[in-house]
């Protein structure tokens, strides 16, 4: 064999050798890409039938069937025959995950004392998102703001500054009327009741200030689903929710590892209780609003825990 030979047959091995390595690559990243579908598949379901599914709502996808699939008629039928013959008891119960609800008393009306103070502290929040404040813009303490009833900001000298971060956080956590009170002077009118209008309740704040508990549902839906305002404000509000500091009516009905975002109103002259918030149970959260009026303290209590205890553990443990 010559040498010019050899050299073409080495050449030719070289190239054949490229080839298959050329071969080996593609065939590892189809591997890759076939095992990359099929993890994809298992651990996301709706996602090969998607195309099959246009016309359902693609927030679905979000829970589990068994967790959407939830018959209420048992609660409902508890909390009617315990309450519903009592008109100055209003339930409001709404599972999130498929809007199902349940509704005692829906035309009662309640005075909605410090629950009035979450469209507040919204009315600000969307003057945050406008570029019209920042939450460490600060706000001064006046002597007309001061209220004794609730929260201690009260005791601070006049002239005192807070950040409007600071003040929507008292006003919400502890529910400082003080706080609420040097918010609620530095808004226009037209945006607090921009609230109350974005959410349906247009005209509220013209009515003899009376509301109803589903009424109230459209507040927290609006901040769970980050409706009016941006996505961190709604957080940021729903976390000083979850801060409050009264944790009895219907956080007692609930175990301590639940997170529960909610606002207590309480007006003892009036003898109205009410406490509104979201139950974030895993996979299956909730709505849940209990307001009460003609009744003691120790009463309001004892049927909100109730309220709350049936409720949650209805939802916890229910299976088909």
């Amino acid at each position: 064999m010559s040498h010019k030979n050899k050299k073409i047959n080495i050449d030719s091995v070289d190239k054949k050798s490229k080839n298959i390595w050329l071969y080996l690559a593609i065939g590892i990243l189809l591997l890759i890409n076939i095992i990359s579908l099929i993890f994809y598949f298992n651990y996301h379901p709706a996602a090969s039938t998607a195309d099959n599914f246009e016309l359902l709502n693609p927030a679905r996808k979000l829970f589990a069937q068994k967790d959407k699939i939830v018959n209420f008629q048992t609660l409902r039928d508890y909390l009617g025959n315990k309450y519903e013959s009592d008109p100055n008891v209003s339930i409001y119960f709404e599972y999130l995950p498929t809007g199902a609800n349940i509704v005692i008393n829906k035309d009662a009306q309640f005075y909605p004392a410090s629950l009035l103070k979450i469209p507040v502290a919204m009315a600000a929040a969307k003057k945050i998102d406008n570029g019209d404040w920042r939450w460490d813009n600060k706000l001064v303490l006046m002597a007309t703001d001061k209220d004794d009833k609730f929260g201690t900001l009260y005791k601070e000298p006049t002239g005192s500054v807070f950040t409007i971060e600071e003040l929507i956080k008292r006003s919400l956590v502890d529910s400082d009327n003080t706080a609420h009170f040097i918010l609620l002077r530095n808004l226009e009118l037209a945006e607090v009741s921009d609230v109350y209008k974005y959410v349906g309740l247009d005209g509220f704040l013209d009515s003899d200030g009376r509301i109803g508990a589903k009424q109230y549902s459209v507040i927290l839906r609006a901040l769970y689903n980050a409706s009016y305002l941006s996505d961190a404000s709604s957080q940021k509000i729903i976390s000083f929710l979850s801060e409050e500091s009264f944790n009895d009516y219907l956080h007692s009905g609930l175990t301590d590892n639940i997170t529960f975002a909610h606002k207590i109103g309480i007006d003892t002259d009036r003898k109205v209780y009410l406490d509104s918030g979201i139950v974030y149970l895993e996979n299956r959260p909730y709505i849940l609003i209990a307001m009460t009026k003609e009744k003691t303290e120790l009463e309001a209590k004892n049927i909100m825990k109730d309220i709350s205890e049936k409720v949650f553990n209805y939802v916890k443990n229910y299976q088909q």
